[in-house]
């Protein structure tokens, strides 16, 4: 079974890792996969009830103004922008995606609405909500302005 790599972000405050941080990673099962928690020192409180294991390590993956993304802060504050406008429901499932890939969401499932449109269900440790995102794959075109248009934002 694979460790996960370590993330770039600490699981309880979803704030970037500085350069040489020291970081506690701890591993829980989630059915037949392995979750990799990575926590920063300030938060960590010993590994949970149930683990299967955990080590301290040096965030030595961070490189110092490695990129100008934004922070997991500001893309959670989009997110939830995006949430709230209805007919930007592709910019929003690319969004998701990406903060899916990023870690600052987690796949929970996938469900169906009442009119049988799909949506993803995707949880968010730094607000400690569940998210219904319709699963809304825009064309190829659409996709090149949704991914010039984040990358203004910095995502």
């Amino acid at each position: 079974m694979e460790i996960p790599r370590p993330s770039r972000t600490c699981s309880v405050s979803r704030r970037d890792f500085c350069p040489n941080e020291h970081f506690f990673s701890v591993l829980v099962g989630d059915g037949d996969l392995f979750v990799r928690q990575d926590i920063a020192a300030e938060h960590w409180m010993g590994p949970p009830k149930e683990f299967f294991g955990w080590w301290k390590s040096t965030a030595k993956h961070v490189v110092e103004n490695s990129s100008k993304r934004a922070p997991g802060e500001t893309l959670q504050n989009l997110f939830e922008r995006l949430v709230a406008q209805p007919d930007e429901a592709d910019t929003l499932y690319v969004l998701t995606l990406l903060l899916l890939r990023r870690k600052l969401l987690r796949y929970e499932k996938e469900t169906n609405d009442e009119q049988g449109n799909k949506l993803l269900e995707v949880y968010s440790l730094q607000t400690n909500t569940t998210y219904q995102v319709l699963t809304a794959m825009p064309s190829h075109e659409r996709l090149e302005a949704i991914q010039q248009q984040l990358a203004q934002w910095g995502v």
